[in-house]
């Protein structure tokens, strides 16, 4: 039997939590100001700088580090001959994919802190790890005073921050799975204070707001793929560019480690031209569907993967976000928490009206959130070089996030209403919400039977008064007639007369004439009524046995799960977070259908 071997625990100096902090952001700064060494040395070895003394490395390695934190530098370059104006301005754009090395830096920082940290004690070290590393900056900072490009003290302490502050907390966040934690504050026993419908409410925006990140994630994931087939297709004239280069081996690879610093800055400009917003290269140029206009570009390999206007997937390019929306849209379907469309479903009887309203703000509350976090990647992505033309780097953030957003509003909607079609037999709706929906046809069934009541009653009634009348009229035919009775009580005996005997003959067949004609329309209105009473107690019964049998049902199904169950009964699970219903056939039995 194999047995795993315990790896000895590798100890450390113990230390306070404020202590542990400030090492661990020291050494997290050093590791990223050596990777610049370790890229700007290559350059360096090969004689790509003019000046190639330590004190000029040093002051070229502090201001690559600090540009790579978002430190803008002020250029004051003074003209080599005088017929050539000075160089001044301010060079702000940041290489993002050198700007990922602090950053992972201070994620495993952050993680190591978490460790150390007890409950609600994690802002410690946080807050003394991000004050060493802004003094660090600072420090740096002293050594570009006397330059050509200056980073002023007081921004290159601050801005460095964003990056400490974003590393510590995800690699905090990513050790201890809660950011409540962190802070001392107890998640679940905050939820439990909140309503039952705020804790819907709660999950549904949560929901919406992971939605976003994965349609952003997905977007990011495609411009990356747009990126390198723009490399494939361009591969030609990128490795011309380094063959007029011709900066040998150690050259061309330093050349492409650059390269690979602003990869990131390149896909969110392939994004923002899928999109149809487009990027530019300087003042006065554009890059987009319709237009190319560059002008003279410098000899960097990677403008050569620039696409065209009669590039072949310009406008399929298009389907690049709608389809990152429908992925968003079909993963919110997957995790179960449309409550919205659950309230509005219950509000609204129509389903044709509530659906689509519903589907339409998913939409908007997905696409909003997705589109600030596209503007302001587009925002990091853009800068200026501070110097000539090339000051207009990169898209424009806001018609960047806005066109993001429209075309993902309208993958969402397609991708929440194709995902009921693929997953057959998914109903939307939880199971408290379809419980309080049978309330409200129980309701509705009650409210059937007591207007059938009513209306037996009033049938009752009419028959009540139709057989009182022809007992009424029963009793008067049974009566003489009244000229004979007074010729009786006037002369008893005196012999009534033939005409006298035979009007009051005519006057009896009359009478009993008229009474058969009234019981017999009366019978024949008494027999309509029963019919139609009788029909009106079997659909009431029927539809009880129904709502009866469907309680009974749901009943069952939730006790045996997924069983089959050759009776024709109702199987019933739950995947993903959603009842899942596979209607078998009913059939009724035929004694069943006698007794209604």
């Amino acid at each position: 039997m194999k047995t795993s071997v315990m790896k000895p625990q590798q100890r450390s100096i113990p230390m306070p939590l404020w202590l542990q902090g400030v090492v661990e952001l020291f050494r997290t700064a050093f590791y990223s100001c050596f990777a610049v060494v370790l890229l700007l040395g290559a350059v360096w070895f090969t004689g790509g700088f003019e000046q190639r003394d330590l004190y000029a490395m040093a002051v070229l390695v502090s201001q690559m580090w600090l540009l790579i934190h978002g430190v803008p530098l002020h250029l004051n370059i003074s003209a080599p001959y005088g017929d050539t104006p000075d160089i001044q301005g301010m060079m702000s754009f940041i290489p993002l994919g050198l700007t990922l090395i602090p950053l992972w830096l201070c994620f495993r920082s952050g993680r190591v802190l978490a460790q150390a940290s007890r409950e609600g004690q994690f802002w410690i070290p946080t807050l003394t790890g991000a004050i060493t590393y802004s003094a660090c900056a600072g420090g740096l900072s002293l050594l570009t005073t006397d330059t050509a490009a200056v980073a002023y003290p007081v921004a290159s302490a601050l801005v460095p921050c964003w990056v400490v502050l974003s590393g510590l907390i995800l690699g905090g966040w990513y050790e201890s799975r809660s950011l409540a934690r962190m802070i001392g504050v107890n998640a679940a026993e905050w939820v439990a204070q909140f309503s039952q419908y705020s804790r819907w409410a709660g999950s549904y925006v949560w929901t919406v707001l992971r939605a976003s990140i994965v349609a952003v994630l997905a977007f990011i994931g495609c411009g990356g793929l747009l990126l390198s087939l723009s490399l494939l297709w361009h591969w030609s004239d990128v490795v011309t560019i380094y063959q007029l280069l011709d900066a040998g081996a150690i050259g061309d690879t330093a050349l492409t480690f650059l390269q690979l610093g602003v990869i990131p800055n390149v896909v969110f400009w392939a994004m923002s031209w899928s999109v149809g917003a487009g990027f530019s290269l300087g003042e006065h140029t554009s890059v987009n569907f319709f237009e190319h206009s560059t002008g003279v570009l410098p000899a960097f390999p990677l403008l050569g993967a620039l696409p065209t206007v009669n590039e072949p997937w310009n406008y399929i390019a298009i389907a690049v976000p709608v389809l990152c929306g429908i992925v968003a849209g079909w993963w919110f379907f997957r995790a179960g928490e449309d409550h919205l469309d659950e309230w509005l479903s219950l509000k609204i009887p129509f389903r044709w009206i509530s659906l689509p309203l519903s589907t339409f703000a998913l939409a908007i509350f997905v696409s909003v959130p997705a589109g600030i976090i596209l503007a302001l990647c587009g925002w990091a992505s853009r800068g200026s070089l501070g110097m000539g033309r090339f000051t207009d780097l990169g898209p424009d953030a806001l018609l960047f996030g806005a066109l993001s957003a429209g075309w993902i509003a309208c993958g969402v909607m397609m991708g929440s209403v194709m995902a009921p079609i693929f997953h057959r037999g998914a109903i939307t709706e939880l199971e408290r919400f379809s419980e309080l929906k049978n309330d409200r046809e129980e309701r509705r069934r009650r409210k059937r039977l007591a207007r059938e009541q009513k209306k037996a009653q009033r049938r009752n009634s009419r028959q009540n008064s139709a057989i009182a009348e022809v007992e009424e009229q029963h009793d008067e035919t049974d009566k003489p007639s009244s000229e004979a009775v007074r010729r009786l009580l006037e002369d008893p005996d005196e012999p009534l007369s033939d005409t006298t005997l035979s009007e009051v003959a005519q006057k009896e067949e009359q009478k009993t004439a008229d009474f058969e004609s009234v019981v017999a329309q009366n019978l024949r209105l008494f027999s309509d009524l029963e019919e139609e009473h009788l029909e009106a107690q079997a659909e009431a019964s029927s539809t009880e046995d129904d709502v009866s049998k469907q309680k009974n049902d749901t009943a069952t199904d939730k006790v045996t799960g997924d069983k089959d169950s050759s009776e024709g009964k109702t199987l019933t699970h739950f995947k993903h977070g959603r009842v899942i219903r596979r209607p078998k056939s009913r059939r009724r039995s035929s004694s069943k259908s006698d007794d209604s």
